[in-house]
């Protein structure tokens, strides 16, 4: 998403455009004052990008919503609100599911904003068309999850600049909502360039956009379509810059922040810039030295540190010791270890920018889709026999002994990609997602002792504060 650049520059317009449905935009920044150049529009759309890294202190409700209620994470069992979701008693006063949805309706304002604004702006007609596809990608993203976390919700689509506007929108359908989404993302797609460089590098390309449309689809079950957009990305790989590193722990390494696996990403900087990332305290186990003092906050459950094969190298993105101040090894239980930077030394200071789409997961999109066309074919069985040689050592070209064949039955080869996608993208915000998609959340963790868990559950409650703002708005059933 941003560089170092963008992540500055947003810092310059966090007041224009930013306000939540309560908040009354400053005087100073009033857009009618704002939108006069490409300068302004840039930082418009550089402001867009910025809400993603405050979705909880540097996005950490991409992982509390999306991977702590399921089989996959247990949290430090000191937090009310976290434990509500993992335990699968939250209720409609829960802080993470409120903030989360004041934090991106103002990304969606932020994105309405600049998308009402810039058309009005003298400028070069390219960057305009460009900026704007920007903001729309941003703001299917946003709204994205909205729609998989509460279901239809308020669709709002103008800049919100009173404390009246908005007060009284209903909730929309969510295949509504989906549409918008679609719509945006297919305008993005036509907008963006296939790369970008310098100091724009994280920016979203039309890559981008096409594996964000093949993840709706997917998550719609629409799999036609998931396979064909999917396949537009593998097929033109090259010229999006797209690839896998040969390394599993290659993919999370800084220097390979915004790489070829990087289809999409949260960008964090490091060093003493204040926008740096606190992904690594929030795993490190607790007050171990790391960034000053581990947290803690969430670590690995049982069940999935020890479904791993033997001899799968993802499972070596796990700690269970580390080095204390005096230079003491400490033995502990197992701690996820994905993001690594041993130059950050407080927390939010570390330089790991966070995954939201990476390359693995377009070839795992295309393979689930085409497996439920046509069942496992040499393509779909291509599309991750790579990263799974990867996963146990081997090239990622040629044969090898872990290969899936065409000889799986289509539910044997659904269940294998399924179980690829647990450990492939672990602590990267995907585990609920892909159960409540899959139809799986409720009897697979009722199976595994969630005896909470309902399908309530499957959305999460309308924040109660949200619904004294406004009357119009529902409760989704069970909350």
């Amino acid at each position: 998403m941003k560089t170092n650049r963008i992540l500055l520059v947003a810092t310059l317009a966090l007041g224009l455009g930013a306000c939540s449905l309560e908040e009354t935009p400053p005087s100073s920044l009033a857009p009618v004052n704002f939108y006069t150049n490409a300068n302004d529009a840039t930082a418009a759309v550089n402001a867009v990008y910025d809400i993603s890294n405050q979705v909880g202190d540097q996005s950490r409700n991409f992982i509390i919503m999306g991977d702590l209620p399921s089989d996959d994470m247990d949290p430090l069992l000191n937090n009310a609100d976290r434990v509500q979701l993992w335990s699968f008693q939250t209720i409609a006063t829960n802080s993470v599911v409120s903030q989360t949805w004041q934090v991106i309706y103002q990304g969606v304002n932020r994105a309405n904003t600049a998308i009402d604004r810039i058309p009005g702006i003298p400028m070069d007609e390219t960057l305009k068309k460009r900026l704007i596809g920007e903001a729309k990608f941003l703001r299917a993203y946003y709204y994205f999850y909205l729609v998989r976390w509460y279901g239809g919700v308020p669709l709002i689509l103008t800049e919100t600049q009173s404390l009246s506007v908005g007060k009284d929108v209903a909730r929309a359908s969510a295949d509504e909502v989906y549409a918008q989404i679609i719509k945006d993302l297919a305008d993005a797609e036509t907008s963006l360039p296939d790369k970008f460089s310098g100091a724009d590098l994280g920016r979203v390309t039309a890559g981008a956009a096409k594996s964000m449309l093949a993840r709706v689809y997917l998550t719609r079950k629409d799999f036609a379509n998931a396979r064909a957009k999917s396949k537009e990305v593998i097929d033109n790989a090259a010229k999006y810059g797209y690839g896998l590193f040969d390394k599993y722990i290659d993919v999370f390494a800084i220097s390979n922040k915004n790489g070829k696996e990087s289809v999409f990403e949260i960008q964090f900087v490091g060093g003493g810039s204040g926008q740096g990332s606190g992904m690594v305290t929030y795993f490190a186990p607790e007050n171990s030295p790391i960034t000053g003092r581990g947290f803690g906050s969430f670590i690995p459950t049982m069940d999935l540190y020890n479904s791993f094969k033997t001899g799968d190298k993802r499972k070596e993105l796990f700690i269970n010791s580390y080095v204390d101040g005096a230079g003491k090894t400490v033995n502990t239980f197992q701690h996820f270890n994905k993001y690594v930077d041993p130059a950050a030394k407080a927390f939010g200071d570390a330089n790991n920018n966070f995954p939201i789409i990476r390359y693995a997961d377009v070839l795992m999109m295309f393979a689930e889709a085409e497996n439920e066309i046509s069942g496992p074919t040499a393509a779909a069985v291509d599309a991750i026999n790579p990263f799974r040689r990867r996963a146990f050592g081997f090239p990622l070209t040629g044969t090898s002994s872990v290969d899936f064949t065409t000889a799986l039955t289509k539910d044997t080869f659904r269940q294998a990609i399924w179980d690829e996608r647990r450990w492939e993208f672990n602590a990267e915000g995907h585990r609920w997602f892909d159960l409540v998609r899959t139809d799986r959340l409720v009897p697979l963790l009722k199976a595994k002792g969630k005896t909470s868990i309902t399908e309530t559950h499957k959305l999460y409650p309308i924040p109660q504060r949200e619904r004294d703002l406004n009357p119009t708005l529902t409760q989704n059933p069970g909350y």
